[in-house]
């Protein structure tokens, strides 16, 4: 069983970057939980138009997204880390 997105093809090759939204660009905030919520909602955007793809024609785009959800998620990892020690500050001091 094949699955084919509608407007990729062999014949119009796309980036993994357009294959994304654009909604996820870049992010400037103070909050742990506000980074946390955005660098989710990529991964899970991210995974929506990986499944999207078929790996016998978009192989090249399927690897990138994979690198840049793989990317991520430490980033999430490092963002959660920081959270549970600001909340142990937290406790600490009180």
């Amino acid at each position: 069983m094949r699955q084919q997105h509608s407007s990729i093809s062999k014949s119009n090759p796309v980036s993994a970057k357009e294959i994304a939204p654009e909604s996820f660009k870049m992010i400037l905030a103070d909050s742990v939980e506000v980074m946390e919520y955005y660098y989710r909602g990529k991964i899970q955007e991210l995974e929506q138009s990986l499944a999207q793809l078929n790996i016998l024609e978009n192989a090249r785009e399927i690897a990138s997204l994979c690198k840049e959800i793989v990317r991520i998620k430490e980033v999430l990892q490092r963002v959660i880390i920081k959270k549970a020690a600001r909340c142990s500050i937290n406790i600490s001091i009180k």
